[in-house]
C-alpha cells in the first residue's frame, strides 16, 4: 500500500515537472521567434513606409505634372494671346508707317510748293527786266534766235514772250525798239493757218496791228511766227518765217 502511493506520488511529480519544463519551453520559444521576428518585422515596417511615401511622392508628383500640364497650356495660351497681339500691332505699326510716308509726301509736297512761292518772290536771275508802262519786259538787243529759241529763253529768265493786250501796251513797247530790227512775239498760227494763237493764254489775242496786206503767210506759204517787223519806217506785226533769227521780247507779269 504504501509502495502504490509513493507510486502515485511520483507519477504527479512527473506531471507537473512536464508541465513546467514544457511551459518553460513555451517561452524559450516565444521569445526566442519574437527575436528572430523582430527584425523582419522592422524592416516590413520600413519598406511599408517607403511604398507609403512612394505612393505620396507618386500622388505628389502627379499632382505636380497636372499643375505643369495645367502651366503649360495656360502658356501656351498667353503666348498665342501674346502672337496675336504682336501680330495686331506689327499691322497696325505697318499702318501708321504708311500713314507716316503719306503725310511725309504730303509735307514733302507742300514744302515743294511753298519753296517754289519763294522762289518766285527772288529776284529773277539773268537780265534784268525794265518796267515799260504797266508791265515789266526784257528786250534783247544783240543775240537773234528763232522764234522757237527766243520761247525757250524767255521761259528760262522767268517770263514769256511778250503778249500785247491793247494799243497803249504796243505804244509803250514801240519807243525802245531799234530802229531796222525784227523782234519775236508770242502769237503764231502753227496749229492752224491764219488762226493765231497767243502761247500764253493759248486763246486769239486780245490785241492785232498788222503792216497793210498782213498776214498773208508769204515766202512759200512758210510764215507761221509773230514778229515786230520794221517796215517803211514803222514796227507793226507781221508773220514771219519762224526758222529765221530775230531780236526778241519777254514779258514778266510778276513785280
Amino acid at each position: 500500500m504504501n509502495t502504490l502511493f509513493v507510486f502515485f506520488l511520483a507519477s504527479v511529480l512527473v506531471v507537473y515537472g512536464s508541465e513546467d519544463e514544457s511551459k518553460q519551453q513555451e517561452t524559450s520559444c516565444v521569445n526566442y521567434c519574437s527575436n528572430i521576428m523582430k527584425p523582419v518585422l522592422n524592416v516590413t515596417r520600413n519598406l511599408q513606409n517607403q511604398v507609403n511615401d512612394f505612393k505620396h511622392q507618386t500622388k505628389c508628383l502627379s499632382q505636380f505634372e497636372s499643375t505643369n500640364k495645367m502651366m503649360e497650356e495656360k502658356f501656351a495660351s498667353q503666348d498665342k494671346k501674346i502672337d496675336q497681339k504682336l501680330g495686331d500691332l506689327s499691322n497696325a505699326t505697318e499702318e501708321i508707317m504708311e500713314q507716316i510716308k503719306l503725310q511725309g509726301k504730303q509735307v514733302k509736297e507742300q514744302l515743294e510748293h511753298l519753296q517754289k512761292a519763294e522762289e518766285l518772290k527772288k529776284p529773277i536771275p539773268g537780265p534784268a527786266y525794265q518796267r515799260i508802262g504797266s508791265k515789266y519786259y526784257y528786250i534783247e538787243e544783240s543775240e537773234e534766235v528763232n522764234w522757237f529759241v527766243a520761247v525757250n529763253k524767255c521761259f528760262i529768265i522767268g517770263g514769256h514772250l511778250i503778249s500785247i493786250e491793247n494799243q497803249d501796251e504796243f505804244n509803250a513797247i514801240k519807243g525802245k525798239l531799234q530802229a531796222t530790227k525784227n523782234y519775236w512775239i508770242d502769237i503764231n498760227d502753227l496749229a492752224k493757218e491764219g488762226e493765231f494763237i497767243s502761247v500764253v493764254t493759248r486763246q486769239k489775242p486780245k490785241f492785232l496791228n498788222w503792216h497793210i496786206n498782213e498776214p498773208n503767210n508769204g515766202a512759200s506759204f512758210n510764215e507761221h511766227c509773230g514778229e515786230l517787223w520794221f517796215h517803211n519806217e514803222n514796227h507793226l506785226m507781221n508773220d514771219g518765217i519762224c526758222e529765221k533769227k530775230n531780236l526778241f521780247i519777254c514779258e514778266r507779269t510778276e513785280n
